[in-house]
């Protein structure tokens, strides 16, 4: 299956997700407050000064967010798409603390790497060598947090299979990832199944965390750190 072409979908990225969610109530600014939510609570306490590099940040959908949710901090997003990287920068130009990149300085270290919805679209033999970029990119004690597609839930199936960007997608069920990381020299400090419920009511929020271990999530987080070495 040929790589999705991300630069032909740029202008449309938010149109055309949201025409998958819409089914199931759901949105992408949904989506998006809710991963937001999720670093707060778990990686990252909102009153401290970081340095946050969004990888693989598509058009920003997490970028701005963070840089709003994270005003002492400095929030980078990179992606291989140069015309996803402009919309990103055209739709955040008025955030001092954000900036959209289209190389990584190999100098610059992060605190938080986030990698959201990223490796679905990473051939499964090229895995291993993009988590060692993103080990080279972290900080001394910073953390990696990865959001991804669960394929055990149905209807992230059904949403993945009639996506128009999703086409290259080969989704990596949660014990697997954390093996690829385990085997790049990371440990999974954290992991829960999140997204059980598409709605924004907090009782739900609650029966999610009591859900957390059940793997039927429409998505999975971990959070790893690097192995001392």
């Amino acid at each position: 299956m040929p790589k999705v072409d991300f630069d032909k979908h740029a202008d449309t990225y938010r149109e055309s997700l949201n025409k998958c969610f819409a089914p199931f109530y759901g949105d992408d600014t949904f989506f998006d407050r809710y991963k937001i939510d999720c670093i707060k609570k778990w990686a990252a306490p909102k009153d401290g000064a970081y340095d946050f590099l969004d990888y693989g940040c598509g058009i920003g959908k997490i970028t701005g967010p963070l840089a709003k949710e994270f005003p002492q901090s400095e929030v980078y997003g990179w992606d291989i798409s140069r015309e996803s990287v402009r919309v990103g920068r055209e739709e955040y130009s008025g955030l001092k603390n954000v900036h959209f990149v289209d190389e990584l300085p190999p100098e610059q270290k992060y605190d938080f790497i986030v990698v959201a919805m990223v490796f679905h679209h990473v051939a499964p033999e090229e895995r291993a060598v993009a988590m060692s970029q993103i080990k080279k990119l972290l900080k001394s004690g910073g953390k990696v947090i990865i959001f991804e597609h669960n394929p055990l839930n149905p209807v992230t199936r059904h949403i993945v299979n009639n996506c128009p960007f999703d086409t290259d997608a080969k989704l990596i069920l949660r014990n697997k990832f954390v093996k690829l990381a385990e085997g790049c020299g990371f440990e999974a400090v954290f992991k829960r199944y999140i997204v059980f419920f598409p709605w924004p009511a907090k009782f739900l929020r609650g029966l999610e965390n009591l859900l957390r271990s059940v793997p039927m999530g429409a998505q999975y987080m971990l959070v790893l750190s690097k192995n001392k070495e």
